[in-house]
C-alpha cells in the first residue's frame, strides 16, 4: 500500500466504525482503532465539511472535567432512489446510506414502449421524492432496474425480449428524471444488494427466480460481467432437450420450468396465494412445488459444478424459500457428484423486501462512499 492507501484506508475505517457504532469521541476512535489522535482529528474534519457526520453531541465525562465532543453517524447524509421495471408494475424505494428504506411506492403499470409510460417513470421519482420529503441535493441518483441484458457500457438494452426494451437506451429512460441515472440489469441489481449487506460471502452466484429467471456472479464483491454479454442467464442452461418452448425461442431452457409465473398462474398470479395454500396442505400444489425443487435442485447444481461458489436463492421465489431450504437442499445433496453437501453453500436471500430497486440505488450508494472517502494525495 503506498502512503494514499493507507490514508484512504484510514478514512474509511474511521468512518464504518462511526456507522457501526452510531456515535464515539475522537479518544475512543483513535483508541479502538490504534490511530494517532492527529490522524484521527483530521479525518473526522473532513468527514464533517462533507456532512456525512455530525459533531453536536457532547457524552458525559464522568471523569470530570470538560466533556468531550462525541461525533455521529449521519444515515441519511446522502440518498438514492432505484427503479424496478417489470412487465406489470413499478416499484420505487428511497434509500440511506445504510441501505435501509426510507420510502417504499408500488405501482400496478403496464410496460409500454411509449412517451407516455416514461413519463409515468418520471412522475413516479418526482412522486417518492416529495412522499418521502427528500432535499434534492442530498439525492445521489436513480438507479433503473430492467429486464434485459445491457451493453458493456451499461447504456443500452442489446437484448430486451421480457418487456419489449430491445435497444432503448438509459437516455431514453431517463427522459423526464431530472437527476443521475444509471441504468442496471435486474438481477445484477439484486445480487448487488445481497452482497452489501452479506459481509461474510465475497464470492456468489445469485440466482433471480421471478417473472423470467435471471442472475449474477459476483467475484471478490465485485460483479463479474464476462467477456461477452451473456454470463449468468442461468434461464437458458438446457434442462429438457426439445421440452417446453422458452421466450429465447430454443426448448427444454430452465425458464419456463422454473420462473415463478410456473407457480403464480396456479393462483391467479398471486405467490402469496400459493405459499399460503402450500403451507395449509394443498396436496395438487405440494406435487407441484416438490417437481419445482426437483427442477430447480438441477439448475443450483450445474452453477455449483461451474462456478464452485456461494449460491444465493432470491427473485420472486426468494422471500418464500426459507422454510424449503432444507428440503431444496437434499435434492441437491443427492445430484452431487461429488457428495458435497448443499448446505455449505446454499442460502436463501437476506433483502427480502424489494432487492432490484433497492440494489439499483445501492449502486449510487458504494460509488459516492469509494469516491468520498478516497484519498489522492
Amino acid at each position: 500500500m503506498n502512503i494514499a492507501d493507507i490514508k484512504t484506508d484510514n478514512r474509511k475505517r474511521i468512518y464504518f466504525y462511526l456507522r457501526e457504532q452510531g456515535q464515539a469521541t475522537k479518544q475512543e476512535i483513535a483508541y479502538t482503532l490504534q490511530l494517532s489522535l492527529p490522524t484521527v482529528t483530521q479525518n473526522l474534519t473532513y468527514l464533517s465539511e462533507l456532512g456525512l457526520i455530525s459533531c453536536e453531541n457532547k457524552v458525559v465525562n464522568r471523569a470530570g472535567g470538560r466533556n468531550p465532543v462525541a461525533y455521529s453517524y449521519i444515515p441519511d447524509a446522502k440518498v438514492a432512489i432505484g427503479l424496478d421495471i417489470t412487465r406489470h408494475h413499478i416499484k420505487s424505494i428511497a434509500i440511506d446510506l445504510d441501505g435501509q428504506i426510507i420510502k417504499y411506492v408500488y405501482r400496478r403499470k403496464d410496460y409500454q414502449r411509449n412517451d407516455d409510460y416514461l413519463k409515468v417513470l418520471g412522475n413516479e421519482v418526482e412522486n417518492i421524492i416529495a412522499m418521502a420529503g427528500l432535499d434534492r441535493g442530498k439525492i445521489l441518483g436513480v438507479g433503473i432496474a430492467v429486464p434485459g441484458i445491457l451493453d458493456q457500457t451499461g447504456e443500452y438494452v442489446y437484448d430486451g425480449r421480457v418487456i419489449d426494451n430491445h435497444g432503448m437506451t438509459r437516455t431514453e429512460f431517463s427522459k423526464y428524471i431530472d437527476l443521475k441515472t444509471k441504468l442496471i440489469h435486474d438481477s445484477a441489481a439484486a445480487g448487488f444488494s445481497e452482497i452489501v449487506h452479506s459481509p461474510d460471502i465475497h464470492n456468489a452466484c445469485y440466482v433471480s427466480l421471478g417473472s423470467s429467471i435471471g442472475g449474477s456472479v459476483f467475484i471478490n464483491d465485485k460483479v463479474y460481467l464476462g467477456d461477452g454479454l451473456f454470463s449468468c442467464e442461468f434461464g437458458h442452461l438446457n434442462l429438457i432437450p426439445d421440452g417446453l418452448p422458452c421466450y429465447c425461442g430454443q426448448k427444454g431452457c430452465f425458464d419456463p420450468y422454473c420462473n415463478a409465473e410456473v407457480l403464480s398462474n396456479l393462483t391467479n398470479g398471486d405467490l402469496f396465494t400459493f405459499f399460503d395454500r402450500l403451507n395449509n396442505g394443498d396436496e395438487k400444489l405440494r406435487k407441484i412445488w416438490d417437481t419445482y425443487l426437483e427442477n430447480l435442485a438441477t439448475l443450483i447444481t450445474e452453477i455449483r459444478m461451474m462456478f464452485g461458489s456461494s449460491i444465493i436463492i432470491g427473485g420472486d421465489i426468494g422471500p418464500f424459500i426459507d422454510k424449503y431450504i432444507p428440503q431444496l437442499q437434499a435434492k441437491i445433496d443427492v445430484k452431487s457428484p461429488f457428495s458435497e453437501k448443499s448446505a455449505r453453500f446454499l442460502y436463501p436471500c437476506r433483502n427480502k423486501m424489494e432487492a432490484i430497486a433497492s440494489g439499483a440505488a445501492l449502486y449510487f450508494v458504494q460509488e459516492f462512499l469509494d469516491t468520498a472517502l478516497e484519498t489522492t494525495d
